[in-house]
């Protein structure tokens, strides 16, 4: 991600090409397209805004010391540019507590701290409120190189607050963002000459698949990941596990068909002498096939076991759990039953076993000990004999 990116808009979110774009459909396709030419996150954050009312939006990164780069709208950029020069001491609570309370959801700032808090919160005293901006909302996707990325929106000041259907239609198209923005952030917003290049700039084991899910192109991580990849006749890529082998093909399939799937991002389980890994599967859209000559379809696998990711909130947010499917799957991670779960959301023992069921089927494990070995990066121990 390039350091600062403004956005012309002219102060308003306007749809792409002055026309209307059908959400969530057209937007998904061009959420896709972003992530191989990042250049077009711009019209991603418009669209954005206009879905939810806001004024500014922004897609930044975020790394231990702060703010590390950030793509804004042009009503959003004087109060970004003055947070780059001058904020980045000042401390955010509302990352931490949308990661603890709403971690696969988009939320308003006054469903994470309440009014007079934000009265006194230095970021709005310093950074928002006197650049003509009221209230925000976002998301916090947390990649595996222990960055998060941001997606920040915010009203103009006497606009009014950000409502929850507001945030619940966000929460449509959030599962793309995620995909899209992990894959964006490892180009780095730099050139890609052809696909070899594009792919070893992503920095993760990566493969390019065109018709009849043959491959065109992998770079060297990808085929490292042998014998749990597999390279079958015709150039068509299998996997050892038949379950996993079972989602990646009617993911291609669906994805050459422009269908909708259920599942685009499928768990690997671990093995006793390599880690878990997450294998997403994204569909090359527009104008990204300008990087990704004729193909379908890019696969990115994501590592879980690296010990500085949080790795429970990295593989919450790849599975497209709800906001109460990622609480149970955080409860289990942290060693509770389904009893002491219950308790503790203040639901039934019923409804917590039909979430802990969504997520055994979003995951694509079994049994609750097997998730919680996935969710905490742990390798399982060698069958018994």
């Amino acid at each position: 991600m390039r350091r600062r990116t403004r956005i012309p808009t002219d102060g308003v979110a306007t749809p792409r090409a002055g026309r209307a774009m059908n959400a969530p459909a057209e937007l998904i396709d061009l959420i896709y397209e972003a992530a191989a030419v990042p250049e077009l996150w711009s019209t991603v954050l418009l669209q954005l805004c206009g879905m939810a009312g806001a004024h500014a939006g922004a897609l930044t990164c975020m790394d231990a010391s702060g703010l590390a780069g950030y793509i804004a709208t042009d009503t959003y950029e004087a109060a970004y540019q003055d947070y780059w020069e001058h904020g980045n001491a000042v401390e955010n609570v509302r990352l931490e507590r949308s990661l603890r309370d709403y971690p696969m959801a988009f939320s308003s700032d006054l469903e994470l701290c309440s009014e007079a808090e934000l009265a006194t919160d230095p970021l709005y005293l310093r950074f928002l409120r006197p650049h003509g901006l009221e209230w925000t909302a976002g998301t916090v996707i947390p990649v595996p190189s222990g960055d998060l990325l941001v997606f920040d929106l915010a009203t103009r000041a006497g606009a009014g607050r950000f409502s929850r259907e507001a945030m619940a239609l966000l929460d449509r198209v959030r599962p793309h963002l995620a995909r899209a923005a992990l894959l964006s952030h490892r180009l780095g917003r730099r050139a890609a000459a052809n696909q070899a290049a594009a792919m070893q700039m992503v920095g993760l084991p990566c493969a390019v698949w065109g018709r009849s899910g043959r491959l065109l192109a992998t770079n060297d991580l990808f085929e490292a990941l042998a014998p749990r990849v597999q390279f079958a006749a015709f150039g068509r890529l299998a996997f050892a596990d038949p379950e996993v082998d079972r989602l990646a093909q009617a993911a291609m399939a669906s994805i050459a068909s422009e269908a909708e799937p259920a599942i685009r991002s499928i768990p690997v389980r671990a093995a006793p002498d390599a880690p878990a890994l997450v294998v997403h599967l994204l569909p090359v859209r527009r104008a990204g096939g300008d990087i990704f000559v004729a193909a379908e379809g890019v696969i990115v696998v994501t590592p879980v076991a690296a010990p500085a990711a949080p790795l429970t909130q990295v593989l919450m947010g790849l599975f497209d759990l709800t906001p109460a499917e990622a609480k149970v799957a955080r409860g289990i991670a942290s060693g509770l039953d389904v009893q002491h779960l219950a308790a503790a959301l203040a639901l039934s023992r019923e409804t917590v076993r039909s979430q802990l069921k969504a997520v055994l089927a979003k995951t694509g494990t079994r049994r609750q000990a097997e998730l919680g070995l996935m969710l905490t990066g742990a390798r399982p121990l060698p069958d018994p004999k």
